[in-house]
């Protein structure tokens, strides 16, 4: 009687297991190392975020801004037009699909462009986007979003500018756009649903988003700009609002 053959598809030779052991130490030493760079990048964040650049808001100065939080992201939010800087030569509300000339509100935030243009809400957000958001793979975008009036509800910071602040503020948000060889604004046009909502749009911007500039070190680079208080860094919207008790 012919005694079957057993087929072994891998034998584990001294040789393979010597490899096999070194890639096991590789693999630890990688975790360990990603486990520390993570830990590492949190507690710089809480800790730097909490260091106070001072400022200068002075109660008394005539431009009203305000800082708008909306969950994870922070806006600036600014007079759709006074004697310094009128928004709708950057943002033509013709780019709207409401075009709402009442509007007496902007908010102006920055952000990676394929998050923007992909995930209008987290349910959308794809691996593909979460993997390469925070490495700065992608270009960014200004979202450019008209208003009547504050939201309710959103956290709402009030800030007080001198006009001399106001346009630093201003030459600051004027900096990151990118523009054409006419210096217009470079208009995004938004295909997937519920990525605009009738009052807003998209444009090109400067910079790349990554772990270390985020919508909000944006914001809080802008903060810096108008010598209005701000965080040493932050990567977070919490970071701005404990800056002013929020």
């Amino acid at each position: 009687m012919k005694q079957k053959k057993t087929t072994q598809f891998w034998h584990r030779t001294p040789r393979m297991q010597t490899v096999w052991n070194v890639l096991k130490k590789i693999s630890g030493y990688a975790f360990s190392i990603l486990g520390s760079a993570v830990l590492l990048y949190i507690a710089a964040t809480l800790f730097l975020s909490r260091m106070t650049i001072k400022g200068q808001n002075n109660k008394n100065a005539s431009v009203q801004i305000y800082l708008m939080k909306s969950g994870v992201h922070t806006d600036f939010i600014v007079p759709v037009r006074n004697e310094i800087k009128d928004w709708r030569t950057e943002f033509p509300l013709a780019n709207t699909g409401f075009k709402d000339s009442s509007s007496q509100l902007l908010s102006i935030g920055w952000g990676d462009k394929n998050f923007y243009m992909n995930t209008p809400t987290w349910s959308d957000l794809t691996f593909k986007t979460a993997i390469s958001v925070p490495f700065g793979i992608g270009p960014s975008a200004i979202h450019a979003t008209y208003y009547q009036q504050l939201l309710d509800d959103r956290p709402i910071i009030k800030l007080h500018l001198t006009q001399k602040q106001y346009q630093n503020l201003v030459h600051y948000i004027e900096k990151t756009l990118v523009r054409n060889n006419k210096g217009q604004t470079k208009y995004i046009q938004a295909t997937m649903p519920g990525v605009v909502t009738g009052n807003d749009a998209y444009y090109s911007a400067k910079g790349r988003y990554n772990l270390f500039f985020t919508c909000n070190s944006w914001v809080n680079a802008g903060l810096k700009a108008c010598q209005q208080k701000a965080c040493y860094w932050t990567a977070f919207a919490g970071g701005i609002f404990y800056q002013y008790g929020k």
